[in-house]
């Protein structure tokens, strides 16, 4: 029983710790504006991907597809992983990392995390996952909010480990 309470009180995730690590990366101003960029680019793949793989489909009718819901989540993961990419940037330039395989492994899951982000339209499923199945398909859009909600979480948890190497909590990190 003692071991569940270790392991909650360190897996627990902090606010402040990804407030404070966000706050130190963003404060200069190359990586803000890197951020900014990112953010938008981010957002643009994530409506231009649709538009260009489903026939038929052009600009002005993907936009009008989205809901007030789809608008906000977009905007979020796009902010999340373009937040995650910025930090694994500035730890990368401050070699404050354990190895360059953490890099890759915090950006390849922002990335798959957002892939899976598209679960809030069921055109871009069926775009994006199309390889998978008509199966998986219905499935994804079944428990699209789900898999949605997994998909921030795991951005979040990233950035939150991010965010303990920049500050200097983790201890396998520190010189």
């Amino acid at each position: 029983m003692k071991w569940r309470a270790v392991w909650s009180e360190k897996m627990r995730l902090k606010p402040k710790e990804i407030i404070n690590a966000s706050k130190q990366v963003l404060s200069s101003r190359g990586y803000f504006i890197s951020f900014i960029f990112l953010a938008f680019v981010i957002f643009s793949l994530f409506v231009a991907i649709p538009t260009l793989l489903i026939p038929a489909n052009s600009l002005l009718f993907q936009l009008s597809v989205f809901t007030l819901k789809d608008y906000t989540l977009l905007t979020v993961l796009s902010i999340l992983t373009s937040l995650l990419i910025v930090m694994q940037i500035f730890t990368y330039k401050q070699a404050k990392i354990c190895s360059s395989g953490n890099i890759a492994t915090s950006s390849g899951s922002a990335i798959v995390a957002a892939l899976f982000g598209t679960a809030s339209c069921a055109s871009c499923l069926a775009a994006v996952f199309g390889f998978l199945g008509l199966g998986t398909i219905f499935f994804l859009i079944k428990y699209q909010w789900i898999v949605v909600s997994m998909a921030i979480l795991l951005i979040l948890i990233s950035l939150y480990l991010t965010s303990l190497k920049l500050n200097g909590v983790c201890n396998s990190c520190k010189k």
